[in-house]
């Protein structure tokens, strides 16, 4: 009997401590996807799909929450939000993300905007100005990329 208590105690630890190896990201709400640009995925468990880059990989997950391998996906060159366009606005996610717009660019099929937000980790300078957030806007979703999107759009 006291060898299976300290069997169940031994599994709870070891869970314990496995489970505090691994944080949780949650995909904001209303994102149908989440993109992180690495050269080996961060991320625990396989992506749904990958694109292979010269010098990265472009990981796609649809899941809401994902396991990562360290809390500030440090290893990263970023990460993207897809969104559907006519779920959510550029307006709103400018909102949501207190971004301070430095300029846009106009597309071929939308618009792109480049700005700085305080939540946002890594920049890049982009002429005079920090930016660490791109949101684009294309014929069917909106994109939101911290530093940038990297890959087509």
């Amino acid at each position: 009997m006291r060898s299976i208590a300290i069997y169940i105690l031994s599994i709870i630890f070891l869970s314990a401590v496995l489970m505090g190896l691994t944080y949780q990201v949650k995909v904001p709400s209303g994102a149908i996807e989440m993109q992180v640009y690495s050269q080996d995925t961060p991320l625990v468990g396989s992506s749904d799909s990958v694109d292979e880059m010269t010098n990265f990989n472009i990981y796609h997950y649809f899941d809401k929450v994902v396991s990562i391998k360290d809390g500030k996906l440090d290893n990263t060159l970023g990460v993207a939000y897809v969104y559907r366009k006519g779920e959510m606005s550029a307006e709103q996610l400018i909102k949501d993300f207190s971004a301070k717009i430095a300029f846009e660019q106009d597309l071929e099929d939308g618009v792109t905007y480049y700005g700085h937000t305080k939540a946002g980790g890594k920049s890049v300078m982009l002429g005079d100005e920090e930016i660490n957030i791109q949101i684009v806007i294309n014929k069917e979703n909106i994109i939101v990329g911290f530093p940038l999107i990297m890959g087509s759009y």
